[in-house]
């Protein structure tokens, strides 16, 4: 997120301290949304009891991080396209207004599996976060889930 503000802020003041922070935070948070792509997969091969109704709504928020990722690393070539072109001038301020572009799409996809996975922990009770059920207990807990 500091990532997307920073571009925004090298649109006012292109100066070279803003798009190297905007460079730095995308490829940082490029990182962190792998990271947590890939724990999210490994998180849900280990879950045994789903409910019929939580399927979908898991296909929804894979999809939604698989976007999420995709973005991460389209807005983190954008600032590295931005940084590295900073000297030519009509360039410069095309790839700034993609990296802005590329920000706000980013944003969207971050909201989009925000709000999935959180349907998922406080709706359905579902994943890492969610209350685990007593041993035994399993087929009831998966046969109240809405």
């Amino acid at each position: 997120m500091l990532g997307a503000v920073a571009a925004v802020v090298s649109l006012l003041m292109p100066a070279r301290g803003v798009l190297r922070l905007a460079f730095l935070m995308m490829v940082l948070g490029a990182a962190g949304a792998s990271w947590a792509h890939h724990t999210g997969l490994v998180e849900a091969r280990a879950v045994r009891y789903v409910a019929e109704s939580v399927g979908p709504v898991v296909e929804e928020h894979r999809h939604a991080s698989d976007r999420m990722m995709w973005a991460a690393w389209l807005a983190a070539g954008l600032a590295a396209a931005a940084w590295f072109t900073r000297l030519i001038p009509g360039f410069s301020l095309l790839t700034r207004l993609g990296l802005v572009a590329g920000s706000v799409f980013l944003l969207w996809t971050m909201q989009s599996s925000l709000h999935t996975g959180s349907q998922l922990t406080h709706r359905h009770f579902f994943g890492p976060n969610a209350p685990k059920p007593l041993p035994g207990t399993e087929e009831v807990i998966r046969l109240r889930v809405p």
